[in-house]
Parts: structure tokens; sequence; C-alpha cells
């Protein structure tokens, strides 16, 4: 069977078949030649049409949040990240904390006023760190998301009821303030002194200084930092290196914590009935 083309100003394109054996005509098979065409066209498929239209609008979104990040000077909601990270706390959300770049003071040479011999403007100087503040009240709801649990020490409901708790961060400058007064050339000191820590027997002093050791170790072991310490060289006639500890850090606002801490603190003297008494299953045979 052979095939004959009749083609009319490209418009359609008719095709008869012949049978040999006959040389009968079978009919006339057309088709508009546009049809053909328009199937050999390489359209692109509605998938590739999306995907393409998707690339270009995240482009676009990206560009646009570049630019707004740039227009409020970099300005990100860091107090999420601080509350993703922490433990809950009602200072995460009473406080805006977000870090800031703080150059440290790491001088081996030259002393600040807190490393400086036991004396009473090294005390007040440490004692301006909050390090003495009384408890602090945090509302019943508060307490709760901060994992507080009902068997700790609470206020009466007469008071308006919450919990007493002390910010971590404050005992932790506590801790260091008493191993600074436990060290060799500060001891005889605050002995004679005859004050905070020091009014009691060795055992319970010795006992207070080992916890501070510890609950420092645990605090600095659960951040560890992983700035970098580069370093220095020093003597022009013999060159050494030497740790440079005058580094920068990222740091939550600490005297706006202090100050948080220092407008919550219970009241200096408080009425008998001012906390809650405990139930029965609630207090322990020992200090843990």
């Amino acid at each position: 069977m052979a095939d004959s083309t009749i083609e009319h100003k490209g418009k359609v394109r008719c095709v008869t078949r012949s049978r040999a054996s006959s040389q009968e005509n079978e009919p006339f098979v057309c088709h508009s030649l546009d049809d053909a065409d328009r199937d050999l066209r390489p359209y692109p498929s509605f998938t590739t049409f999306t995907l393409i239209i998707s690339v270009i609008l995240s482009i676009s979104a990206l560009f646009m949040l570049g630019l707004w990040m740039e227009s409020s000077d970099l300005h990100v909601d860091q107090t999420w990240e601080i509350r993703r990270v922490s433990t809950d706390s009602p200072i995460l959300h009473d406080l805006d904390l977000e870090l800031r770049t703080v150059q440290f003071n790491g001088s081996f040479l030259h002393a600040n006023i807190f490393r400086q011999p036991a004396g009473p403007d090294v005390d007040a100087a440490w004692e301006s760190l909050g390090i003495n503040y009384r408890p602090v009240v945090i509302p019943e709801s508060q307490g709760r998301t901060a994992e507080l649990n009902e068997g700790q020490v609470r206020l009466s409901e007469a008071y308006g009821g919450g919990y007493v708790a002390n910010v971590e961060g404050l005992h932790h400058l506590h801790c260091l303030n008493l191993l600074r007064q436990a060290l060799y050339f500060n001891v005889d000191y605050y002995r004679k002194q005859g004050q905070g820590a020091f009014v009691n027997d060795e055992f319970i002093l010795h006992t207070h200084i080992t916890h501070c050791l510890d609950t420092l170790r645990q605090q600095l072991m659960c951040v560890v930092d992983v700035g970098l310490l580069g370093q220095i060289w020093w003597d022009k006639e013999k060159p050494k290196a030497f740790p440079d500890f005058n580094t920068k850090h990222k740091c939550r606002d600490f005297e706006a914590v202090r100050k948080w801490a220092e407008e919550h603190q219970v009241p200096e003297k408080t009425a008998r009935t001012y906390l809650r008494p405990p139930r029965r299953e609630d207090v322990l045979d020992s200090i843990p």
C-alpha cells in the first residue's frame, strides 16, 4: 500500500492510501497542519512553569528580607533564640534580652576592682552586682511554666500567692564571690569580719564553698564557650607567645536582669504568715 500526500497552502494535509493489488484508493485522511505543528512546539509543561515562578518568588522574598534586615540595622528577635536555649523564666518575657557584643577585660597583670585584695571598696563592687539580693516573687502561672512545683515554698494567699525563688545567674555570682573571699590571701580578712558565710562553723563553711565550686563547674560546662583565644607576642628582646584573653563575646544584658531581680525582691521584713505552711509530704528529711 502506497501513500500520496496533497497539501493545500500549508493549512491541510491529506493522505490517500493505495492498495497495490486493486489500485483502489482509500478515503482521504486529512488533518490540520496547524494541529501537527502545535504538537511539535516545545511549550513548557505546567509543572515547569510553576517551578520557575516559585524560584523567582523565593529569590525575590530573600532579597526583600535582606533589604528589611539591613534597613532595620540587622535587628532580629534574639530574645526568641535565648528562650530556645534557656529554662523558661518570667525574665525572658519581661525583658528584651537581645545579645550584644562585649569586650572582655582579660588582662593578666592589670587588676580591676573585682580582683583587688579584700577591702570595703572591693566588697562594694561585688555587692553592686546583686549577689546578696533577697529572693524574688514569681506569680503562680509563671512559676508552673518555669518548672517550679507545688511542693516548693509559696506565699500565702493573703499576700497574693506565688513562688519564692532566686535568680540563678545572681546565685552564680554569689558563689564566685564566696570563692574570692575564701582565697588564701583574702580568707583571714573575712574570718575577722565574721559576716555572711563566715558566721558558720568550719564544716558548713567548707561545704558552702565546695557547693559553690561545683555549681560553677556545672554551669561552665553547660554553657561551654566555643570562642577562641588567639595568641600575642610579648618581650621585645626575646619574643614569646602568650594567650590574648581580651576577647569579644555575645552577652545578655546583665544590668537589665540585675535591675529586674532588684525590683522583684520579697520585702525586707515580712510577717510570720507571709509564707504558706508546707504540706507534710513536701517537707524533706534533710537538705539535699
